[in-house]
C-alpha cells in the first residue's frame, strides 16, 4: 500500500513537471516573439527609410513642377488678358498704352522738328517774325497739356 500513493505522487510529479514544461516552452515562445519582433521591426525600420526618403524626393520634384506649371498659367493668363484688353480697347476705337507712347513719341518729334524750322527761319521770316513763333508755341502748349494729363 505504500507503493500506491508513491506511484500517484509519482503520476501527479511527472503531470506537473509536464505542466511547468508547458508553461516555460509558453514564457520561452513569448520572449521569442519579442525578440523577433524587435528584430523585424527594426529590419522593417531600415527598410523604410529609402522608401521615405523617395517619396519625400518625388513629393519635392511634384511641388516643384506645380509651381512652375501654376507661374506658367499665371503668365498665360496675363497675356492673354493683355491681349484680349487691347483687342477690346481697338474695337471701341480707344487708344491703347502703347499707342499713347507711340503718339507721345511721334509729338515730341514733331515738336523738336518744329523748333527747329522756327530757329531756322526765324532770321529769314524777319517780314513775318510771327508765325514760327504762333507754331512753336502751339505745339508747347499741346505738349505741356498732353504731360499734365497723362
Amino acid at each position: 500500500m505504500i507503493e500506491a500513493p508513491q506511484q500517484v505522487d509519482s503520476g501527479f510529479d511527472r503531470l506537473r513537471a509536464a505542466g511547468r514544461n508547458l508553461w516555460l516552452a509558453g514564457l520561452g515562445a513569448a520572449v521569442e516573439v519579442e525578440e523577433g519582433s524587435r528584430e523585424l521591426f527594426d529590419r522593417l525600420v531600415e527598410r523604410g527609410v529609402p522608401v521615405e526618403k523617395k517619396q519625400k524626393r518625388l513629393a519635392e520634384t511634384v511641388a516643384e513642377r506645380a509651381n512652375k506649371a501654376a507661374r506658367s498659367l499665371s503668365k498665360l493668363v496675363d497675356e492673354t488678358l493683355e491681349y484680349e484688353s487691347r483687342g477690346m480697347l481697338k474695337r471701341l476705337n480707344l487708344m491703347t498704352r502703347e499707342d499713347v507712347k507711340i503718339l507721345s513719341a511721334r509729338l515730341e518729334t514733331l515738336s523738336k522738328k518744329i523748333n527747329e524750322y522756327a530757329v531756322r527761319h526765324e532770321g529769314a521770316g524777319q517780314d513775318n517774325p510771327d508765325k514760327p513763333t504762333i507754331i512753336s508755341n502751339t505745339v508747347h502748349a499741346a505738349t505741356a497739356s498732353r504731360t499734365k494729363k497723362g
